[in-house]
This record gives C-alpha cells, structure tokens and sequence, in this order.
C-alpha cells in the first residue's frame, strides 16, 4: 500500500477469486472546526469516541472472525519483508476498509497475494501456526458469506424462527445457542454490553459539555436505549433524534441498516456516524422540503398520503462527516445520503431526518471523478452535463433520501412492508427510492425550484449509477434496484446505446422518459403498499439479470477504483483534552479498527 502521509488518494491493489484485479481508492477527508467552541471540540471528540466503539460490534455480526484474522495478519506484518509485507499489509487494509473478509460488490472475500507456504512457514516463525491453519481459507480460498451473516446459527430453520415470534424478529437482537445447546433470542445491547457500557460513558461526557437542551434529551434517551435495547427505547431516543436542532449530531445504534441480513431483512446492524451541520444548501433544501406535501399529492401509486402533519414532514440536512464507524465502513459502495429512521411508526408518526454527505462525497469524488461520465455518456451529454454530475447527484440523493419517508401500505397491509416482503424489501425499496427522485426532480423543475438542465444532469447521474451497476452480478440492494431499473427503461426505450467512437455510450430519449419513470414507480410504489411479495419477485426475475454487456464494462472500468475508503481525521489530544489539530493516520492505524 502507498502510505505516503501528504496524499490525497491512494490505492490498493487487491483481488478476488474468478475476478479481474482491482483496486480500492482511499481518500482523505476534510473537517473544518473553526466555527467550534473549545466545549463544542470536546463534546465532538467524546461523540467521535463513543461512535467508534461500534465498529467491533459491527465486525461481530458481520464475521465473527474478523477480529481474529485481524490479529493474525497483524502478527505476520511483525516478520514478514519485501513483496510479502507489501501483501500483508493491502490485505490488512482491504480487511478494514470493508470491516470484514467479503467486499458487497461482488459478495467475494479477498485473496491474500502471496504463496500459500510463505505464509504458513511466517505463521510458524511468529508463532501463530494454529491461527493459521484455522483461517487460511479466508486467505487463499473462495469462502462464501452467508446470507445470515452473525445474526442466525446456519442451522436454525423457518420453523424455529416463526416459533420466536415477534422477539425473534426484533431489529436488535440475534439469535444465539445458549449453554444447555438452545436457541435464545438476545438484545444486541446486551451481547455486547462492555462496547455499549464504553460507548455511554463517552455520551454521557459529551452530555455535560452541550447546553442544548434538545440534544441533552436526546443523549439522555440514547443512553437509555444503549443500556436496556427496548423498543419503548429506542422510539423515544428516535424521536428525540428527529427533533433535536443541535448542529453537532450523533447517529449511534446496535442496529440501524438490514443489509447484512439477506435471509430475511430484518436484523440492524450496528453503526457510528459523527456530523457537523453544513449550512451552505440550506436555502434549496428548505425548497424540497416545502415541496413534500406536493409531491405525496401527485405521486404516481395509489396509496398516498392524504393527511400530513406538519410537524412529521422530513427534515434534511447537508452535514460534513467527522467519523464513520461500523455500518458505514463496508465496501466497495460508500454511503453518499441517507433517511433515518428505519423504523416505519416513527417515520411515519414522529418524522425522519434526511442526511446528504458532503465532505465525504467530495473525497469519493477524488477517487473517481468524472471517470465513468466520460467512459459511457456521449460526447454531446458530457459536453452539457459533465460539469454539473457531482451536485446533480448530490441533490438526486437529497431526493432519494425523502423518497424513503414517502407513501403508505394499503389497508389490509399496514405496519412494517419488510414483514411482508422479508427478503424483497431491500430491492424493492432502494428502487422505489432511486425512482423518486427523478420523478421529484422533473415535478420539481416544473415548479421553477430546479432548472431544466439541472433536472436533466440529475437523471444523466442516474444513467451513470444504473450502468455502473451492470459490471456485477446483481446480488446487493442498490445494485438490484439500478439493474433492474436500466432493463425497465431499456426495454421502454427511455435508454438508447449510441456507437460513438467505436464504443457502446448512453443516452435518455428525454421526450418520454419522464412518462417512463412515473410509470415504474407507480408499480414499484404499489408493490409495496399491498406487501406483495409474489410481486415484487417477478419484477425482480424479469429486470435483474447479469446484461450482455457486463464483461465489455468490465474491461472498459477495470482501471477505475472499485471500494472507496474515507481517511478520517483525528482530534489530537492534550492529556485528556481534544485540541482542534486534526491528524491523519495511517488507514489501518484509526482508532476504529484498533477498538475490541
């Protein structure tokens, strides 16, 4: 790996079984702190402090061997030279950069690029050979991951599960074997009581250094929730969350996002996420907020929202990121927006809070640029578009993110959808969400808050997010939803291949495309309301399918970082106090990978 200590990006090279070589991109990211006071500083290091102390538990129902091949390939680092400890060392990095053995896209684990026998006779040689032994198929073989990730035993069927009831199904607990060889439904809260108990002390210092009473309640609910993990706790920690107007903010929770639980999209896991309000969009995003009961009146469904309270209308922030733990350190897609929280009575009856990314969206787009813009759009959009991509996509995401927050189940199909659709939902609803805002966009433009050409490039951004998605086996949430999406317009004739210097390039035939959007959200949005799962499946057999053109985006992107890691700065400390000197650490070195 390239650790020169000044570099904006650097890149590791790593490979995967029956892949072509790739590389991951690591970027650092900026943090401005000068509109801090000396407590602000200090409460935002005990916040950074307490995120962290999520990452291991996020490692933990990720693999639970991650810590142990952490510790083993830290030990070879400590003997190993020359070519070997180059290996050692991209291995160790690519483990942390996506807290775990397997990167999403594709769901392969990463190969170690040296000679099994150098390694074992290293192992030996640092006295580590039954650690060895134990984990070099993570190593040097194609290991699976399960779609149960750590929240399951593998040989816990349906039947069991169902017997669990409602408790077995809880957003924070896992299933685990206890003593006397039973099944056992726990609180994460309480699997992982010492992380938790690390976490609340550093919440309960950055509590004593705020004097917003808002976020003093919140911190307060947390804590609550940190230490007991009832649902009675963890809604009043969410709605204290909604409606705190504290600039520095905290998302931390044993479980927030269900992607890591492929069997049935029921179980969170765990995250960190340390933001400072960034003020400089505020003007447009008070605009699309005011446009929310507009646009849940004129949505393309049947089942829309008919009578919205004020006072649960979405809030939506551009925040600067000052630490990512846990959830958000997966690979190779990183988080560029968000809506939370995912639970669906508090979205709908308390509010949600829609988050765009900004400073780590600038260091992702150090890593790639304008890279697939110029590889698959013609020369005549790139020439209109190119220089508007970046903030176009920004704001589809802002769009995206209010999309979550939108419509409701059809009345024999109330509560949670994800209980009906169980491993559907993810899919469906990334789709609904990435089709809502280029509907938004279009309505939007109509109404004067965004020009045409910005509404325009917001969709050309799209295009580029569903093309990108066909290099890989459509396996992944997102992935699935841009896959299916691409086929859906194509076969609509809203996307055209265009030959253009000897190559395959993209374009929108826009006089109907806005006609074909609306007409997939609305079967997208509908399949939802009515829990229909059968539904939802044949949409997926019909568009989600490995295109034609795969290997030939494969070649064409194979030198385009794929995995995007976010270098985030430290406080320097003074003894016990956070100065505001921010340094950089090695990647491998954050804090966050060092935490047990």
């Amino acid at each position: 790996m390239d650790n020169r200590k000044n570099a904006e990006v650097i890149f590791v090279p790593y490979r995967q079984s029956g892949e072509a070589p790739r590389r991951a991109g690591i970027a650092r990211v900026d943090l401005d702190l000068s509109g801090l006071t000396d407590d602000e500083v200090q409460m935002l290091g005990h916040l950074i402090e307490a995120a962290e102390c999520m990452n291991p538990i996020f490692r933990e129902q990720f693999c639970a061997d991650t810590r142990k091949l952490t510790k083993l390939i830290s030990g070879l680092i400590a003997v190993a030279e020359g070519e070997t400890l180059v290996a050692l060392e991209n291995y160790l990095t690519m483990l942390n950069l996506q807290n775990s053995p397997w990167s999403l896209l594709p769901r392969k684990n990463h190969l170690l690029d040296a000679r099994r026998d150098v390694i074992e006779a290293l192992a030996e040689k640092a006295g580590l050979k039954k650690e060895f032994r134990r984990l070099a198929d993570y190593l040097f073989e194609d290991v699976p991951l399960s779609d149960r990730a750590n929240f399951y035993p593998e040989d816990l069927s349906e039947e069991i599960l169902e017997e669990g009831g409602e408790e077995a199904r809880r957003v924070n607990t896992s299933i685990v074997v206890n003593h006397d060889g039973d099944y056992m439904t726990i609180f994460n809260e309480e699997r992982w009581e010492k992380q938790c108990g690390e976490a609340i002390e550093h919440l309960r210092a950055a509590r004593g250094l705020t004097k917003n009473t808002s976020f003093q309640l919140y911190l307060d609910a947390k804590i609550e929730e940190l230490t007991t993990g009832t649902e009675e706790a963890r809604r009043l920690a969410d709605y204290h969350w909604v409606r705190h107007d504290s600039p520095i903010d905290i998302i931390i929770s044993t479980a927030i996002e269900v992607y890591l639980d492929a069997w049935k999209n029921a179980k969170g896991s765990a995250a960190g996420n340390v933001t400072i309000l960034n003020r400089a969009a505020e003007d447009l995003l008070n605009r699309l907020i005011e446009a929310v009961p507009r646009l849940e009146a004129n949505a393309p469904w049947t089942w829309r929202r008919t009578e919205i309270d004020p006072e649960t209308l979405p809030r939506l922030k551009f925040v600067d990121v000052a630490s990512w733990t846990g959830d958000y350190v997966t690979g190779p897609m990183t988080t560029i927006a968000q809506s939370l929280p995912n639970d669906e009575w508090v979205g709908k009856n308390v509010g949600t809070v829609n988050m765009v990314y900004a400073n780590t969206g600038k260091a992702s787009h150090k890593i790639s640029g304008s890279f697939l813009a110029g590889e698959f759009l013609t020369e005549k959009a790139m020439e209109k578009y190119g220089d508007l991509l970046f903030e176009a996509g920004q704001i589809h995401s802002a769009l995206h993110e209010i999309g979550h927050t939108t419509g409701r189940q059809d009345p024999d199909h109330e509560g949670e959808p994800r209980k009906y659709l169980e491993s559907e939902y993810s899919a469906l609803e990334e789709t609904r969400a990435e089709l809502f805002g280029m509907w938004s966009a279009s309505v939007l433009c109509g109404d004067g808050v965004l020009s045409r050409e910005m509404t325009e490039a917001i969709h050309y951004s799209m295009l580029l997010s569903m093309v990108s998605s066909l290099k890989f086996e459509p396996k992944q949430a997102h992935n699935q939803a841009r896959t299916m999406m691409f086929h859906y317009f194509e076969e609509h004739k809203a996307i055209r291949r265009v030959e253009e210097g000897g190559r395959t390039r993209f374009e929108f035939d826009m006089d109907i495309l806005d006609g074909v959007i609306s007409g997939m959200l609305a079967l997208v949005g509908n399949l939802k309301a009515a829990g229909d799962k059968t539904g939802a499946s044949l949409l997926r057999e019909k568009y989600c399918y490995t295109d034609v053109l795969r290997p030939e985006i494969e070649e064409r992107t194979k030198d385009a970082p794929l995995g995007r890691g976010m270098l985030f700065p430290e406080l320097r400390m003074e003894g016990e106090r956070y100065t505001r000197e921010l340094v950089y650490p090695e990647f491998s070195q954050q804090r966050k990978f060092l935490r047990t």
